[in-house]
């Protein structure tokens, strides 16, 4: 009955799996023996960060901050602290200058700013003092020079607590490799568990878990061989276990399932390997394909952790289906009926479940317009808050408190009132004048200009600059100040002419109360580009603000179009493969609501801060700007395989009958249980990672958690069957020439 050239050919590779079944389970075996000491190398080479690029403005103007300014981006914080001394006793200062001898003697270390220079750095009671050690190094060079600098760092009877860029990524990536682990140490058991109660036996429970463990392993492997040339983000750890699992012990499950299923015809173990690979093969294929689709997508931003995010779901994903279609038919052609040995409970895929589903299916169709219309009120309730959405970035709050890091940013924030501000930093260089005087009368003039001009946006409430002294001073009178730069008395001053002022260019720091990683900061930063600084000058606009503004623009600019890239080529995907026009569209549409709820609920929890103390996590206001691209091209892909597992088992129905009920209600009543024991498991993988340190690992579990629930039993047991009974016949209705032109492929899982 397999007509169709794509059929045969998976019949036949079925066919040939169980005749040569040993083979291929030596096969995989040396595979694991292979990547089994690779896996666990996949952390050495993963990076933190990747959030950013070079080809972003405020990128760019770091370069010149660098260059014309002579301002390395790259820092980390010391903070001592004292109970017996005030900060400028000579017990307080001779520790701290004792602490920082060795330290600034080394070449990676450009300049060392503590309280003797700058007194703003000393808390208000005269306890602690931050210190800044700034380098000449990127960000993963700097995290591993803390391990030198440490040692040389001996406060003596002083507090010390090391924070910054540096310490808190390097606790970011051990953070993210703990949460790895904790999560596989619960994700594993609580799935054989769930697939336990799905078959009911020991032996088909612990399949599928298996053959999606050896899945990561390999795929884990693929990663840290391929992370030695191309750079990839730490959270790839997070990605490719949540995705192994989850997808690895799905498509077991799904084939699993069918095999048994024929055994129970009267199938032999051959017949029932071979007819399992051609139905339930190929709609792990496609289904695979289609997640493929969603997660490749990433691959096109600009940014290092979508980018590898994105290479690390391609490993896994293809590893996942390599493993369901050539592994498990080899096991299940050895184990045959071995597979419902040593039954422990019922198995929840029994007869009844299955006139559960077809009850439920057929009690839907009877009143489709009261189901429906409830229903797309209720998804859009859970949607709602997605209209309040805030993207921003992560900052320290991502880490638990108990960290070293963490610690040392809350006390910058609570004690010394840093990082509650924004702050943003402005070049106004001369162009192509290196050696142009900033302080001649007429630069002054047009220096300050541009500051007065800076104080008056809203919003801001201070700029500090060389012109920007006193609301008192006027452009002449700077210029008489700075006639002779040498003779300046004043210490502020002089910090300023020191630190701010280079040949051809000049920094001024605006600051303001806003919140440093919201929109308004963001419009801040658009208002101050939006300068017209006049002829042969130009503005550079950096700091954490502008950074953001940047990724959130660049990601955004293009996540449309990639989006509507998927869209299309999933599109066409199902039109192929269920020769219906209308079908695919209900079917992005259904995903689409799916998403947008899980959306409502990210914004609702993690930026409102709803459920924060229950989940452990500190609100910052935001959502992370790629974590609404991440979560959509993952929910995508899973959501559409549940569909194709759904449409399948009704396309197969309606070819029988012509009767559009009747197997909207039989492919319900066949898939209905296996799709919500799939589903189950995935969303157990998911908020196993609940526990995570880390609140964006937090964040996507519990996103895509509550999208695979809503999908499975929200959409696909009521909007679904809702919909395709009022849509009737036109469900699949295609228009002669087109059914002419489009491959044929037979797929009745």
């Amino acid at each position: 009955r397999l007509v169709h050239w794509y059929a045969t050919l998976m019949y036949s590779l079925g066919l040939t799996i169980y005749r040569k079944r040993w083979t291929v389970l030596a096969f995989w075996a040396v595979l694991l023996l292979i990547a089994l000491p690779l896996a666990p190398r996949a952390t050495n080479a993963l990076k933190p960060g990747g959030f950013s690029n070079d080809s972003l403005p405020s990128a760019q103007a770091r370069a010149v901050f660098r260059d014309k300014l002579d301002l390395t981006p790259m820092s980390f914080e010391l903070i001592f602290r004292s109970e017996t001394y005030g900060a400028y006793e000579d017990g307080f200062t001779g520790d701290l200058q004792a602490a920082l001898a060795q330290i600034g003697a080394r070449p990676e270390v450009t300049r060392i700013i503590t309280h003797l220079d700058d007194p703003a750095r000393v808390s208000p009671d005269g306890l602690s003092v931050h210190v800044t050690i700034g380098l000449n190094l990127d960000l993963e060079d700097a995290r591993e020079f803390l391990e030198t600098a440490r040692p040389l760092i001996d406060p003596g009877d002083l507090e010390l607590t090391f924070t910054g860029g540096p310490p808190l990524y390097a606790d970011i990536s051990l953070s993210s490799e703990r949460d790895v682990r904790r999560a596989e140490i619960l994700a594993f058991p609580l799935s054989t568990i769930a697939l336990l109660l799905v078959f009911g036996t020991l032996i088909a429970a612990f399949l599928p878990a298996t053959v999606g463990g050896v899945g990561v392993v390999l795929a884990l492997a693929a990663v840290a061989l391929i992370s030695r040339g191309v750079d990839m983000s730490v959270f790839v750890l997070n990605i490719v276990t949540l995705l192994g699992i989850g997808l690895g012990i799905d498509y077991s499950l799904f084939f699993t399932s069918r095999f048994r299923e024929q055994l129970a015809a009267g199938d032999s173990v051959e017949q029932a390997v071979a007819t399992a690979q051609a139905t339930a093969g190929t709609a792990i294929l496609f289904s695979g394909v289609t997640s493929l689709i969603g997660l490749a997508s990433l691959t096109a931003f600009e940014f290092m952790m979508l980018r590898s995010v994105g290479i690390g779901a391609v490993i896994v994903i293809t590893a996942a289906i390599f493993a369901a279609l050539t592994l498990m038919p080899a096991v299940l052609g050895i184990l045959g009926p071995r597979i419902n040995a040593f039954r422990v409970i019922p198995p929840f895929l029994s007869r009844t479940d299955r006139d559960m589903w077809g009850t439920l299916s057929r009690w839907v169709m009877a009143r489709p317009l009261m189901v429906a219309v409830p229903t797309v009120l209720f998804l859009l309730l859970l949607a709602s808050p997605v209209r309040g959405i805030r993207l921003g970035t992560v900052d320290a709050t991502i880490l638990p408190p108990e960290l070293e890091s963490r610690r040392g940013f809350d006390i910058l924030r609570d004690e010394f009132g840093l990082l509650n501000q924004t702050q943003i930093p402005v070049a106004y260089v001369f162009d192509e004048a290196e050696d142009i005087d900033p302080l001649s009368p007429g630069n002054l003039e047009r220096l300050y200009a541009f500051g007065r001009a800076l104080e008056g946006l809203d919003e801001v409430t201070q700029v500090r600059s060389i012109v920007n002294m006193s609301p008192d001073l006027d452009a002449s009178t700077y210029a008489m100040l700075y006639r002779v730069p040498e003779a300046v008395t004043d210490l502020a001053m002089q910090t300023l002419l020191r630190d701010s002022v280079r040949d051809g260019a000049v920094l001024f720091l605006v600051e303001s109360e806003i919140e440093p990683f919201g929109p308004e900061a963001s419009s801040l930063v658009s208002d101050i580009r939006a300068f017209d600084p006049g002829p042969e000058v130009t503005l550079f606009v950096d700091g954490g603000s502008a950074e953001i503004k940047d990724v959130v623009d660049s990601l955004y600019s293009r996540f449309p179009i990639v989006a509507g890239i998927v869209i299309i080529a999933t599109y066409l995907s199902l039109l192929i493969l269920f020769r219906s026009v209308i079908l695919p569209i209900k079917a992005i549409l259904l995903n689409v609501m799916s998403i947008l709820a899980s959306y409502g609920a990210l914004v609702f929890i993690f930026q409102d801060g709803h459920f924060a103390s229950l989940l452990n996590f500190e609100p910052i206001g935001v959502i992370e700007a790629t974590t609404p691209i991440l979560l959509f091209s993952i929910i995508f892909g899973l959501s559409m395989d549940y569909e194709i597992f759904l449409l399948s088992r009704i396309s197969e129905a309606y070819k029988r009958s012509g009767d559009n009920t009747a197997s909207v209600a039989e492919g319900l009543k066949r898939s209905g249980g296996i799709i919500t024991g799939a589903a189950s498991i995935l969303i157990v993988v998911s908020l196993s990672f609940l526990v995570a340190d880390v609140v964006l690992v937090k964040a996507i579990g519990l996103g895509l958690a509550i999208a695979i629930f809503v999908d499975v039993t929200i959409v696909r047991a009521l909007l679904a069957p809702a919909i395709m009974r009022l849509l009737g016949p036109l469900n699949w209705w295609i228009p002669r020439w087109l059914d002419r032109i489009l491959p044929r492929i037979d797929i009745s899982p």
